[in-house]
């Protein structure tokens, strides 16, 4: 237990809230959820767009890559992720351990400085990413903008990570093919709300994401970090428990950025 506990392993809960309940109709949180969760005014606003190719060659292979800009900064955010599925719904430290194994034949760890690492617990399900991260400036981009996809692309083969580029049993080349044909998903927007429940730290996150229909929809998912595995068992339990006796909590795992590729 000794590794997960690092200080290089970040721990967070994330929940799905039900929009119609803690939204109006406008996307903005209710008098009754601003109360309940201690919310405060957005502290950030940020707009992100995801890469991948048509068949989801990157998102196939466990990988995510991200491209975000806060408000109106003079830099784009990359983000390189490597998620694993942890066996369970992260509730054993033993399943948690098997993931950092086998991550660990891919040359991943916590005791990679490029990489931060992060276990996330939703509803049921579990995982363990490992995130590249990069800065860019962004000259020419008006506030709010991100880069069209011609510049996505070359701006996420520019700073591909060396784990990337060689991963698994892919052939030399891989990634960058993939790179070099992806597309664009997104834009999303989202506003962050910082708030408080249970004497505890928390986010509220309100994008807004397309349907499966084509419709645009409301995503409303609250998040808080956690020091331990055990810690975050814990306040997940509690969290899920307030959220039902609102009548607030989504039954389903909160994972956006599969919705966003696969619409």
């Amino acid at each position: 237990m000794s590794s997960l506990s690092s200080a290089r392993a970040v721990y967070q809960v994330k929940l799905l809230l039900d929009p119609e309940r803690v939204l109006d109709a406008d996307g903005l949180p209710t008098e009754a959820a601003t109360a309940a969760l201690c919310l405060g005014a957005p502290g950030r606003v940020e707009v992100a767009q995801y890469m991948d190719d048509a068949g989801q060659s990157l998102n196939g292979q466990g990988w995510i890559v991200r491209i975000r800009r806060h408000d109106d900064e003079n830099r784009i955010r990359l983000a390189y992720k490597a998620r694993f599925d942890i066996d369970g719904d992260g509730t054993e430290p033993a399943a948690v351990r098997q993931v950092m194994e086998r991550a660990g034949g891919y040359n991943l760890g916590v005791g990679d400085c490029s990489y931060g690492v992060q276990v996330n617990l939703s509803h049921t399900r579990a995982t363990v990413d490992f995130t590249n991260k990069k800065c860019r400036p962004v000259p020419g981009l008006a506030p709010g903008e991100l880069p069209g996809l011609e510049a996505s692309r070359a701006l996420v083969l520019d700073r591909l990570p060396g784990k990337l580029a060689k991963w698994g049993a892919k052939p030399v080349g891989w990634a960058e093919s993939v790179a070099a044909s992806s597309r664009l998903h997104g834009p999303v927007r989202q506003a962050n709300y910082p708030g408080r429940m249970l004497d505890h730290a928390m986010e509220t996150q309100v994008s807004r994401l397309r349907s499966a229909s084509g419709e645009l929809t409301w995503f409303t998912e609250i998040t808080a970090k956690a020091r331990t595995l055990r810690e975050a068992v814990e306040l997940r339990s509690e969290m899920m428990g307030k959220l039902r006796a609102e009548g607030w909590l989504l039954e389903r795992d909160a994972f956006k950025t599969d919705l966003i590729l696969g619409r």
